[in-house]
């Protein structure tokens, strides 16, 4: 096979955003966004990698040698050189997987409807992507069924490797696809339902801090008062187990009463923004049952829960009224796949 081209889902989180680090149980589900990533290789032992501009990087395209040592950017490119650690490992750690030399190279042509770093799993969805074209362009994959959890795997190595820690829930998430209960520690991740009836949106604000420096944030936290913050692990712990029946049983009450605590807690964990606070709190007035941010925090991914799919519409225009980006008014099943 010379030329491929993979369609990745994005995710959002739904429960125990933060607390996964700390091998807390999570729920996330993919969202019906996609990232198209087409690939084929080449002669020459390079890396030539074309980026869409949405995803707001500041080089449409670039090529680099396989044998380099480091990536050498100027200093305005820091989300362009993310987005090649986690492109250039992903192919490292597959051929490694595979055993094949560095003997070609590879095109990449990745077209994403969304920016990088905003909590909805570009990064993993880079990652996994990345890993199934390797794997297919060398011959590896015949039917993509049999290896998704290898995959998933292998995708979150590379997060390993990049971050020098990370949860599976985003690289399993995305692989497996569907609504997912995260076991980190195992790791697992769970389809725990499998109806895709939930009437909600999905949406983002402008991120104002990493997820590294956020991260840090909350360790902080935790390094200040151990006690208190093991306490509040128990609570989001709580919170994920009795989301998954909720989830189960289609409690969509219970739901919206388990969103708004889980936000609580991300308030106290000092991660929730002015921004995402203000727009929650007015979703909640205009009918949402539940609303929170979602990921990291500072910004970015959020959700908002209706009683009915009818209510998403006014539900989505409130969130735009307000300067948010509204990307999805429900989830879906699908993980990675082959086109």
């Amino acid at each position: 096979m010379d030329e491929v081209t993979v369609k990745v889902p994005t995710k959002i989180t739904l429960f125990g955003e933060h607390a996964v680090i700390y091998g807390v149980p999570a729920i996330a589900s993919t969202i019906p966004v996609y990232m198209n990533i087409k690939g084929k290789t080449l002669s020459e032992e390079v890396v030539s990698i074309t980026f869409s501009n949405k995803l707001s990087t500041p080089l449409s395209n670039i090529t680099i040698h396989r044998d380099r040592e480091e990536i050498q950017l100027q200093s305005d490119t820091v989300i362009v050189k993310k987005l090649l650690n986690y492109i250039l490992t992903s192919i490292d750690l597959c051929e490694q997987e595979l055993g094949t030399t560095r003997n070609r190279g590879y095109s990449l042509i990745i077209d994403s409807p969304l920016p990088t770093g905003i909590g909805l799993g570009t990064s993993a969805a880079t990652s996994v992507g990345t890993i199934v074209v390797c794997l297919a362009l060398n011959g590896y994959i015949e039917n993509l069924e049999n290896h998704r959890q290898d995959i998933a795997k292998m995708a979150w190595n590379v997060e390993k490797t990049v971050q020098g820690a990370a949860s599976p829930m985003d690289t399993y998430t995305i692989t497996l696809g569907g609504l997912r209960y995260i076991e980190p520690n195992v790791p697992k991740a769970e389809l725990i339902d499998t109806d895709n009836w939930m009437p909600i949106i999905v949406g983002y604000t402008n991120r104002k801090n990493t997820t590294v420096e956020l991260v840090r944030k909350v360790r902080k936290l935790k390094e200040k008062d151990e006690n208190v913050f093991n306490e509040l692990l128990n609570i989001i712990k709580t919170i994920v187990e009795n989301a998954r029946k909720a989830f189960l049983n289609h409690d969509i009450e219970t739901l919206g009463v388990l969103m708004n605590i889980n936000h609580g807690i991300l308030q106290s964990l000092g991660i929730v923004d002015m921004t995402h606070d203000t727009l929650l709190h007015v979703l909640r007035n205009a009918g949402a049952i539940g609303a929170k941010t979602s990921g990291a925090g500072s910004g970015g991914a959020f959700l908002a829960l209706a009683r009915s799919t009818s209510e998403l519409d006014e539900l989505a225009s409130v969130a735009e009224s307000l300067g948010a980006r509204v990307i999805s008014k429900g989830l879906c099943k699908d993980g990675v796949s082959l086109v």
